[in-house]
């Protein structure tokens, strides 16, 4: 998903920024975002639709956009279960899923919403099991569920319980 993502960012910053490679800058602009990643990318997206008369230069010390971390990571988009209720860590979590989601639909990018099942498979981690479903409903994520042995033993065949976040892409 992140490379899909990646690769719709990298076409589109092309099309609308000019790229060039230079040694010095010896103009005023004003704002520099330095990094051609994924977080460079969207920051200048945000800045050209927000304030389209703005000067801006992008910086990125490579002769590409997006060749380090934004091009080799899962490519998981996260749901937010994971992190502190309430935390901006978790609400942006929440929020930038939904607006990848939205994103991809309105450009027309292709995904899949695989979802994501957590397995428990010793009774102790149940309660953690239990914690961390909690956790994903006060975070405000979506279609969150438990799924009992019998709804996948025909997968896992030592899975006691599951967390199914369809969310996770």
């Amino acid at each position: 998903m992140a490379g899909i993502l990646t690769s719709a960012c990298v076409r589109a910053a092309r099309a609308r920024l000019k790229v060039t490679a230079v040694r010095q800058i010896h103009s005023s602009h004003d704002v520099v975002v330095v990094g051609g990643g994924i977080v460079g990318l969207a920051t200048a997206r945000e800045l050209i639709l927000r304030h389209p008369t703005l000067s801006f230069v992008l910086l990125e010390k490579e002769k590409e956009l997006a060749l380090h971390q934004t091009g080799h990571n899962s490519g998981v988009i996260h749901s937010g279960i994971y992190y502190t209720p309430g935390s901006l860590k978790a609400r942006l979590c929440v929020r930038g899923a939904a607006l990848a989601y939205d994103f991809c639909d309105r450009k027309g990018i292709p995904y899949k919403k695989c979802g994501k099942l957590i397995v428990a498979v010793e009774q102790e981690e149940l309660p953690r099991m239990r914690a961390l479903y909690e956790r994903g409903v006060k975070n405000g994520v979506r279609d969150l569920s438990i799924v009992d042995a019998k709804g996948i033993r025909e997968r896992e065949p030592f899975c006691r319980v599951g967390e199914a976040p369809p969310s996770s892409g």
